[in-house]
């Protein structure tokens, strides 16, 4: 089981837990009042708020999953621009320098799986990596005395390398604060408690228990999926380095077989 099912299927099961408890505390408050009146001023005002709740919590879900898609476009993009540079490195052997660029690049590539596999260390090593990524594109700098054929080589390692280093900032600023912050999770507890504890005046029958059940769980789950996917670069949600260290070890082949 991975990581992320367990916290999802945990978050179910206390959301479901906490959401009986409070449907409990309400139907010993609706208790000392008329069941009618009190059922059909509950089923008009948890309508509206329910239809809030659930406008609000889907779409602040499709902004996530939204953001956590881009999140991983932009981690195969990156393994992609990097992937670009070693190959317009590795197939230019009349550069002097082509061998050391591809070096850089591979130390570059695990600098960048080290960032995505221990995001705690990231902020201590960003300056060390984003000053090899500078290395790299200056090792490729065009000379204007060179062959038109270095200089296309050169000009196009530059453009992705331009391109690697608006990823990384992206990557970066990513890192830096949750895609869903603390409003949302205000409006989140007051809007499931106070559903929670409207649901207390119905009778406590099987079917009633089954149905408020489902609602707790699902919204539990629902949450859970919400602040996982609103942070890709840390848990529950942490977006898998693979793709990087695919690459990785397909170049560190190449280079032991060159």
């Amino acid at each position: 089981m991975s990581t992320i099912t367990l916290y999802v299927l945990l978050a179910g099961v206390f959301s479901t837990v906490v959401g009986l408890i409070l449907q409990a505390v309400g139907r010993a408050v609706f208790s000392h009042y008329k069941a009618d009146d009190t059922k059909e001023l509950a089923g008009v005002v948890g309508f509206r708020v329910s239809a809030i709740f659930g406008i609000a919590v889907g779409l602040i879900f499709g902004s996530t999953t939204a953001h956590y898609v881009e999140t991983k476009k932009n981690l195969l993009e990156e393994a992609r621009l990097m992937g670009t540079l070693y190959v317009l490195a590795a197939n230019s052997p009349g550069i002097a320098n082509a061998g050391a660029v591809q070096d850089n690049i591979r130390q570059y590539m695990k600098a960048s799986v080290n960032d995505l596999d221990h995001p705690e260390a990231a902020n201590e090593t960003a300056e060390v990596t984003n000053q090899l990524l500078l290395k790299i594109c200056r090792q490729m700098a065009p000379d204007a005395d060179q062959s038109p054929e270095r200089i296309w080589v050169k000009s196009e390692f530059q453009r992705s390398c331009a391109k690697l280093i608006d990823a990384r900032g992206k990557k970066r600023i990513g890192t830096m604060e949750k895609h869903v912050t603390s409003p949302f999770w205000i409006f989140f507890i007051i809007s499931f408690s106070f559903l929670a504890i409207l649901v207390g005046v119905f009778e406590w029958r099987p079917i009633n228990v089954i149905f408020s059940s489902l609602f707790y769980f699902a919204a539990g789950v629902t949450a859970m999926l919400i602040y996982a996917a609103s942070d890709p670069y840390h848990d529950p949600g942490r977006i898998s380095s693979a793709p990087l260290t695919q690459l990785l070890d397909r170049l560190d082949s190449l280079s032991d077989g060159r």
